[in-house]
């Protein structure tokens, strides 16, 4: 007796699962649930994933007490070498190095950055100046750093 009476539960709940997926608005409820949790997940990846540094350039700003100056420090942490580098700071002053290589590392005074006129003569910046904003400009992209006081 139990046996046929769970063989007709089984039964009819077999020919109400079968329904319940025949029809189409179930169906269109279940695609819209999946398509709504592959946009989440796909929005969560890509806020993850994106970076304002596409060089993969770590900058710092060290200050050295005797003799009083500052440097600047760059390094490429990408895995590709950085071609035709132009380093810019407080947007004035520049340092210009041909390539800098994967895990390579640029460390400069402030002093050794300059101006160049026409004629090819440099005004090299103060000793004394404070970095505001360094540029990281090579063929690969660019990268800006803001030193905070």
């Amino acid at each position: 007796m139990t046996g046929s009476s769970f063989g007709r539960v089984a039964t009819r709940s077999g020919n109400a699962l079968a329904d319940f997926r025949a029809r189409p608005e179930h169906s269109r409820w279940r695609a819209y649930a999946l398509g709504s949790y592959g946009l989440i997940v796909a929005a969560t990846l890509v806020g993850q994933l994106y970076t304002d540094n596409v060089l993969g350039a770590y900058v710092r700003v060290q200050r050295v007490e005797v003799p009083a100056m500052t440097q600047i420090f760059v390094r490429n942490d990408s895995p590709k070498s950085w071609h035709n580098v132009r380093l810019t700071l407080n947007g004035i002053y520049q340092f210009r190095t041909e390539e800098v290589g994967p895990g390579g590392h640029v460390m400069l005074p402030v002093n050794k950055f300059a101006i160049r006129d026409q004629a090819g003569r440099a005004t090299y910046a103060p000793r004394s100046m404070a970095p505001k904003t360094l540029l990281v400009d090579t063929l690969a992209g660019r990268y800006e750093a803001e030193f905070r006081e």
